[in-house]
C-alpha cells in the first residue's frame, strides 16, 4: 500500500489516543485556577490542547463519514439504533477503502486480497468481479516454488518424528537391539535369561545408546535455546528470507500493481497450504 495512504491510515487512528495522558492532565490544567506559568510551558499547554481537540475532531467526522448520518443519531440509550445496525459490513467486500487499510495493516488476509482487488480494479480499470479473477491468478502465482521453501520445514519434521519413533524399538526391541548390536556396535549382550523383559533388553541397549540419545539431547537443547534467542532479537533467518524472495518474485511479477499491497499479500501466505479466504 502507498505510503500515503499508510500514513493518512495511522494519523487517524493514533488520533483516538490523543486525549489520553498527558493531553488530558493539559486540559485538566487548563480548567483549574491560573497559576503562574511559563510563557514556554504556556505554549506547550495551547500545543497540547490544540492537537487533541483536532484528533477529537477527526475520530469524530469519521464515525459520521463511515455511518452516513449524525453521530447521535447512531445510539439510543447506549445502544445502536436499527438503522445504524443495518450499515454494519457483513463481507470485507462492502467495507470503506479505510477499513480494508487497517485490517490490511493488521495483516488479515482477506483485508490483503481486497487491497489488491481494488488496486486492479483502479489499474485496469474494470468491475469488482473481473479483478477477482486477476487477484485469483496472482495468488496462484504467489504459490509457485512454495513447497521448494516448505521443503527444510517437511524434512525437520519428518527427521525428528521418525527419530523419536526409531529410537523406541532401538532400545527395547530385543530383535531391533541384536541387529543394531551386531551392523553397528558389536558390544557383548547379556545371556539370554537376562533379556526376558523389554526392561531388560533396554538396560542392555542403553550402554550404546546413551551416549546417542544424550548427546542428541543436548544438541537439541542448544538448538531450542539459540532459536530464543534469535525470538528475542526478533530474528527467522531461513523463513523471513523465503518470505521476502517470494514477495519481491510476486512484485517482480506484476509490477503494474502496488508493490506493498503485491508484497503484504505474498508475506501472509502460509507455506503448507493456501488460507482459506472468507468472503
Amino acid at each position: 500500500m502507498s505510503i500515503s495512504l499508510v500514513s493518512k491510515l495511522r494519523i487517524g487512528a493514533s488520533s483516538s489516543h490523543l486525549l489520553s495522558g498527558g493531553n488530558l492532565r493539559a486540559f485538566q490544567t487548563l480548567s483549574t485556577p491560573a497559576t503562574t506559568h511559563s510563557s514556554e510551558e504556556r505554549r506547550k499547554e495551547n500545543a497540547l490542547v490544540a492537537s487533541a481537540s483536532v484528533g477529537q475532531w477527526i475520530v469524530s467526522a469519521q464515525t459520521r463519514s463511515m455511518a452516513g448520518m449524525p453521530e447521535s443519531a447512531n445510539f439510543r440509550d447506549g445502544k445502536p439504533t436499527l438503522e445504524y445496525a443495518k450499515l454494519l459490513p457483513k463481507t470485507f467486500a462492502s467495507m470503506t477503502n479505510d477499513q480494508v487499510l487497517h485490517f490490511a495493516e493488521l495483516k488479515i488476509p482477506e483485508a490483503c486480497r481486497e487491497c489488491i482487488v481494488r488496486n486492479v480494479m483502479d489499474v485496469d480499470q474494470i468491475e469488482y468481479d473481473e479483478a477477482m479473477q486477476v487477484f485469483k491468478e496472482i495468488a496462484k502465482t504467489n504459490r509457485e516454488g512454495m513447497l521448494s521453501a516448505a521443503l527444510p520445514f517437511y524434512v525437520g519434521f519428518g527427521a525428528s518424528f521418525t527419530g523419536g519413533i526409531v529410537s523406541i524399538p532401538l532400545v527395547f526391541n530385543l530383535k531391533t537391539v541384536e541387529w543394531f548390536n551386531e551392523a553397528y556396535v558389536t558390544a557383548e549382550l547379556p545371556p539370554p535369561e537376562d533379556l526376558e523383559t523389554w526392561l531388560e533388553v533396554g538396560s542392555a541397549s542403553w550402554g550404546w545408546m546413551e551416549p546417542v540419545l544424550g548427546h542428541i539431547s543436548f544438541f537439541l537443547l542448544c538448538m531450542q535455546f539459540a532459536r530464543s534467542q534469535l525470538q528475542n532479537l526478533g530474528l527467522r533467518p531461513y523463513f523471513h528470507w523465503q518470505q521476502e524472495r517470494r514477495a519481491a518474485y510476486l512484485v517482480e511479477k506484476y509490477p503494474q500493481y502496488d508493490a506493498e499491497f503485491l508484497a503484504n499479500f505474498s508475506r501472509i501466505d502460509r507455506l503448507a497450504q493456501p488460507h482459506k479466504m472468507e468472503d
